[in-house]
């Protein structure tokens, strides 16, 4: 199945402020993961980038699966299995 990202955000709220953003979209290495033939992805720097230095940052996405679109989030650190279907 050939899976699509719509849309992914990764980043924080610096000092829990949403004037504070510093995320960045995403979207583009997310859908390269998928192109590569990975689907299991831990959310880290080391795979996205840091756009929040020194601040834990959070993960959301939009993916279509084929069969339908599901969304995932979650924290730093965090591996997503995108083969999973979310609800």
């Amino acid at each position: 199945m050939a899976m699509k990202a719509l849309f992914a955000v990764w980043g924080a709220l610096a000092n829990g402020s949403p004037t504070n953003a510093l995320a960045e979209n995403v979207t583009g290495k997310l859908q390269q993961f998928f192109n590569d033939g990975v689907t299991t992805i831990t959310i880290n720097d080391a795979n996205f980038n840091d756009p929040a230095v020194g601040f834990t940052k959070h993960f959301g996405a939009m993916v279509d699966r084929g069969d339908h679109v599901s969304y995932y989030a979650c924290q730093e650190g965090q591996t997503i299995n995108f083969d999973s279907p979310s609800h």
